[in-house]
């Protein structure tokens, strides 16, 4: 049991970390301040728009 614990808890520090890092990255993303938080795919989707054509206006 003390070995899935730990496992368990591997697994919600790499979510943490993962979430927090998808939470930075919708604060350099250009976006309305109206618009409701964005899913993680599309943080990412509009991420790899954004790094593809940066001049382009989302």
């Amino acid at each position: 049991m003390i070995r899935r614990d730990k496992a368990n808890a591997r697994e919600r520090r790499r979510m943490n970390s993962l979430n927090d890092a998808l939470e930075h990255l919708r604060t350099l993303l250009p976006t309305e301040p109206e618009e409701p938080k964005m899913t993680k795919i599309e943080t990412l989707r509009v991420a790899q728009g954004y790094v593809s054509n940066p001049s382009r206006d989302f």
